[in-house]
């Protein structure tokens, strides 16, 4: 299959897990929520693996795996959080700084010098955001910037961005170690592990109660299933083309979670949200593609 067809399946599977997880989190908390998507994707991804002669786990894999996961696990619970509490078309395309903050980290830490078209991919994240709360442009001119900060949502998700900037060379190397689909498998599998510990931790110490009865039961199944759709498409798509080309088509998931937000969820401000989010991912494609 194409590349830009599978990469575009990625990104509208992600969005679409999304959806099942806020749908999730109104009668279950983030933990039990991320741990269910997690486990009920996996034995989706298990038949990836059959027919291998040998696979390719080191010593080195395991260790970066072990320094990965309290990273991803945190940006994971994090990410669930954000999706909760704020809206999705006001949340989600903040994810669209992970590269602003990767090449920002990498000028600070590396001295690499921003080219101009990295500046003008910057520029026009910097600039959505902005459009994402321009209705309170009313108040100051200034309001739409301070909104990004006063929302808890959009907090969150700008840590996700940064944690995701830092970990995404990280998790290049785990398939650099093995190959894409065993890497895929085998973090699913990682990430898995520990969620279902803290999630039955809290479960057992009554912080938190559990339902996954009824409609519940059908989300997280659906949820579980696209989900692993999502990384099945992703692990292909980047097997057949150029790292950058892949991931810039698959942030095209930012415009289907704001168009989720509005036909679902009846999210307010729906036609500015969508602008904003166009001009962030045309900065992201730049970026990515520079």
């Amino acid at each position: 299959m194409n590349w830009f067809v599978l990469s575009l399946a990625c990104a509208y599977f992600m969005s679409t897990s999304e959806v099942f997880s806020k749908l999730l989190m109104r009668d279950n908390d983030e933990w039990t929520t991320g741990c269910g998507m997690v486990l009920v994707s996996f034995p989706f991804l298990v038949p990836l693996l059959i027919g291998r002669d040998s696979l390719p786990l080191s010593w080195d894999l395991i260790a970066l795996m072990g320094f990965l996961l309290p990273f991803e696990i945190l940006a994971y619970y994090i990410y669930l959080s954000a999706i909760r509490i704020a809206p999705l078309s006001l949340s989600i395309p903040y994810l669209s700084f992970t590269p602003v903050f990767a090449i920002l980290t990498a000028a600070f830490l590396l001295q690499e010098r921003i080219s101009l078209q990295g500046f003008l991919g910057i520029l026009m994240v910097t600039v959505g955001a902005y459009v994402l709360n321009i209705e309170r442009f009313v108040h100051h001119p200034l309001a739409p910037f301070k909104a990004i900060f006063k929302s808890s949502g959009s907090r969150r998700m700008l840590i996700v961005a940064l944690i995701w900037s830092l970990t995404s060379t990280l998790g290049k190397k785990g398939v650099q170690l093995s190959d894409p689909v065993f890497f895929g498998v085998f973090y699913t599998l990682s990430v898995s592990i520990p969620m279902l510990a803290i999630a039955g931790w809290r479960i057992k110490r009554g912080v938190t109660t559990v339902n996954l009865k009824g409609r519940n039961s059908i989300w997280l199944l659906l949820g579980g299933l696209v989900t692993a759709l999502a990384t099945i498409s992703h692990f292909h798509a980047i097997q057949l083309a150029p790292v950058s080309y892949m991931i810039a088509v698959k942030r095209t998931s930012l415009i289907f979670s704001v168009l989720y937000g509005g036909l679902i969820f009846k999210e307010e401000h729906i036609r500015l949200r969508l602008l904003g989010t166009s001009i962030m991912l045309s900065g992201v494609v730049i970026l990515y593609l520079a």
